[in-house]
């Protein structure tokens, strides 16, 4: 299961993973624009299984022509993205064009009404802590999905 801090985002693995997924020492990586930095390095590549990147951040706010993507093609490892339709660091539909052109397998969950911390209006249904938990359904689902099939 998935931790979760009071704005309810992971921050730490799923426990109890796969042992032979361990024993082979390959780790998600869970985070941002930073994690994904960490996955795209070259001594990094074939060690991740999967990566989570919450919120990322494809652009600083109100300057889209600034992206944040020049290291995106360098990974190879699977991808979540968690994103909010609202993210003003980059919307969902700006973020597509750019993973269209990634080679490795990217899956990218929107968090409808969602800013960049996921935060919906206070009037919102499903209420905030149903979409926090919704995050965390889509992103524990995921990761087992991925950690089954990279040990298969």
């Amino acid at each position: 299961m998935l931790a979760q801090d009071d704005r309810g985002v992971s921050r730490r693995p799923i426990r109890g993973a796969d042992r032979r997924q361990q024993a082979r020492h390959r780790r998600q990586i869970d985070g941002g624009r930073i994690a994904s930095q960490v996955a795209a390095a070259p001594a990094k590549t074939d060690a991740v299984a999967g990566l989570v990147l919450l919120g990322y951040p494809l652009h600083p706010p109100g300057q889209p022509d600034k992206l944040r993507t020049a290291h995106l093609p360098a990974i190879r490892a699977p991808v979540l993205i968690v994103q909010g339709s609202r993210d003003s660091f980059g919307t969902p539909d700006e973020l597509r064009p750019v993973l269209a052109r990634l080679t490795a397998p990217v899956d990218l969950f929107v968090v409808e009404g969602g800013d960049h911390s996921f935060k919906v209006p206070k009037k919102a249904v499903p209420s905030q802590d149903a979409v926090y938990e919704r995050v965390l359904d889509e992103i524990n689902q995921w990761l087992r999905g991925r950690l089954s099939r990279a040990v298969s």
